[in-house]
């Protein structure tokens, strides 16, 4: 099989990044860069015809704030994609996002990561659909009131609290899709328990894999199929392979306040000149992350380990790829940035996937989610 037909004629979508900060600071995301991962040309050339932009504030986001902050981040995104309308238009249902792709153009699909956002409000819940977002991550690196994460939660029995669960509900009602990456595995079967839709693991990987907290066990990854759910292959390398974890490990702790500084000051409004001076530290870090794990980088066959052992467990219809470009400060080998994507159907085609499982992997089982929950 060709395997760069087979993605040409696929519909590919990838269920998460985080590029609306950089446009946030003044990135014109319709020029082709070789900084950052995507952007209109590379998303063309990567053939992707739906992406999930995510709008995610820092976790020091004072109360109070939270709400406005998202708010200006949703709007930037969706001023910067009304400036390109031959290019990239918003999807706000599936029916709106095949008829973007069918004229020749990416579809955008809005989403929030961290239910912080919603200020405990159920109008504020509303309030973003109304403005076009159709997922939200209902936490993320910390806990909420009424939904633990997975970072500082591991032995924390509580899961939803009652008003998380009007949060599931309240989403339901409005055809919003339910995003459970980073909570906790107790809110994740709460939400299963209460959804009457199905719901997504926008950019998760296998624990069988990789035993980290930002990754899915098999009881977890059954129970999304049993939901009608699907979860996205996410390209960071500390939850795609445990030896790159341990040969970056010491990497990670010389330059542990560095990285701090970016998790407190993620989403502060800066421009481009002052983001490259204040993180100026990431060029070499990288470096030395690369230098250390050089034998054991990960690559489009690692995301594809996790995408193989999904599919030996509950078939080929619960996967796809949820890249965090963006999000992440080293991408795989061979998937440095959006246009490389091919390369995982590349890689599909190599491990004799047919056609129709390759066609499922790259959109349609996401297609077929955000079809039920926003047709």
């Amino acid at each position: 099989m060709d395997f760069f037909q087979i993605h040409k004629d696929s519909l590919v979508a990838d269920l998460h990044c985080d590029t609306i900060l950089q446009m946030n600071r003044g990135y014109d995301f319709s020029e082709r860069h070789d900084s950052y991962h995507i952007d209109i040309p590379r998303l063309l050339e990567g053939g992707i015809d739906l992406q999930a932009f995510a709008c995610c504030i820092s976790l020091f986001t004072p109360e109070g704030k939270r709400f406005g902050k998202t708010d200006g981040l949703v709007k930037c995104l969706i001023r910067e994609i009304e400036k390109h309308p031959d290019k990239i238009a918003v999807g706000r249902t599936a029916s709106d996002a095949r008829e973007i792709i069918a004229s020749g153009r990416i579809a955008a699909l809005l989403a929030i990561e961290n239910g912080m956002a919603i200020e405990n409000s159920l109008e504020n819940l509303e309030y973003f659909h109304q403005l076009g977002v159709r997922y939200l991550t209902l936490t993320h690196g910390k806990s909420l009131d009424w939904c633990r994460s997975c970072s500082d939660s591991e032995n924390d029995p509580a899961g939803l609290s009652e008003f998380g669960r009007e949060v599931v509900k309240t989403m339901n009602r409005l055809g919003m899709i339910i995003d459970v990456s980073h909570i906790s595995k107790a809110s994740f079967f709460d939400v299963l328990e209460t959804s009457s839709q199905p719901v997504i693991a926008s950019h998760s990987n296998v624990y069988s894999i990789s035993p980290h907290n930002r990754n899915l066990d098999d009881d977890q990854i059954r129970a999304l199929a049993q939901n009608g759910g699907m979860m996205g292959i996410n390209f960071w390398g500390d939850i795609l392979s445990p030896k790159f974890t341990e040969a970056a490990s010491p990497i990670y702790k010389k330059y542990l306040s560095e990285l701090n500084d970016i998790d407190i000051h993620y989403s502060d409004d800066m421009d481009e000149d002052e983001y490259h001076r204040r993180f100026a530290f990431l060029k070499p870090f990288a470096a030395e992350v690369c230098a250390a794990a050089a034998d054991v980088m990960p690559s489009a066959t690692s995301v594809v380990d996790h995408i193989d052992y999904v599919v030996r467990l509950v078939g080929p219809d619960y996967v796809g790829l949820g890249s965090d470009f963006d999000g992440i400060y080293i991408p795989p080998s061979d998937l440095q940035d959006c246009s490389q994507i091919p390369n995982i159907t590349r890689e599909l085609v190599r491990r004799g996937y047919s056609e129709n499982d390759i066609r499922k992997i790259l959109g349609g089982n996401f297609m077929r989610v955000f079809g039920r929950v926003c047709p």
